[in-house]
């Protein structure tokens, strides 16, 4: 009986789909809870196999136990049988004893190769449990080596798409700068608006300003004129005689 068709017997058809696990896990939605969940399964199997390794190998010291006990027996027995011969040839013993003593030991072999059997048996149940858990041990080394990498792969591409998002949202702002440069702003294009629309008013205002105004007639123009003349002709007094005329009026 092979190593896997004991691991059948043991665990059934999820021994031979034990990649399964491995794949669902990496494609689940969130990888890490999915990974961990097929390792604990996968440890949980390890420690069923690792029980049952550990009741074969008590089993088979136990059948060895037996042999080697076994043999010490028989060999105690024929170390007695040569002592039986003598006293039965001196007669100091009966020949039916002596007999029953050489069954005693047919029966001892006998035994004795039944305990070997048995040991034997043992040891194959207990060698191939040990292969099974061999095989698991490594089965979890590789799944926490594929498993890591996978996990890396994940974050290492998604920290790639975050990048690539970046970089095409900065490419869109820098593109909406780019079309932004020369171009108006609506609240300049507003305030020009305002200012155009004041100008306008002001340049009407004047007009009618200047239409409605009342011609000067050549009398006010000449007053206006002399108003000019004496106001720019009229002498204006220095600090110190600013200062002497107000005191000649403090002393009136």
């Amino acid at each position: 009986m092979g190593t896997f068709s004991l691991l059948g017997r043991l665990f059934g058809a999820q021994v031979n789909n034990a990649g399964d696990s491995l794949v669902s896990a990496l494609v689940a939605f969130d990888p890490e809870t999915a990974t961990e969940v097929d390792r604990d399964a996968l440890v949980e199997k390890i420690r069923t196999v690792a029980e049952k390794f550990a009741a074969a190998k008590q089993d088979y010291d136990k059948e060895q136990n037996d042999v080697v006990v076994k043999q010490g027996q028989i060999n105690q027995y024929l170390a007695t049988l040569d002592v039986m011969v003598g006293q039965l040839e001196r007669q100091e013993i009966s020949q039916s004893v002596f007999d029953d003593f050489c069954a005693g030991i047919e029966d001892a072999q006998t035994q004795l190769v039944q305990e070997e059997e048995e040991a034997a048996e043992a040891k194959a149940v207990k060698d191939e449990l040990e292969e099974i858990l061999k095989v698991l041990t490594q089965q979890m080394n590789d799944f926490d080596r594929v498993t890591s990498k996978a996990l890396r792969d994940v974050k290492l591409a998604e920290s790639q798409k975050e990048k690539e998002q970046l970089k095409a949202e900065r490419q869109a702002e820098l593109s909406n700068l780019k079309k932004g440069l020369g171009a108006e702003s609506t609240a300049v294009r507003k305030l020009q608006e305002i200012a155009q629309k004041a100008k306008v008013e002001a340049e009407a205002a004047k007009t009618v300003r200047e239409i409605a105004q009342k011609p000067v007639s050549q009398e006010e123009k000449m007053a206006a004129i002399m108003a000019q003349t004496q106001q720019s002709t009229t002498p204006t007094m220095t600090a110190a005689e600013r200062v002497a005329a107000l005191k000649a009026k403090a002393k009136a």
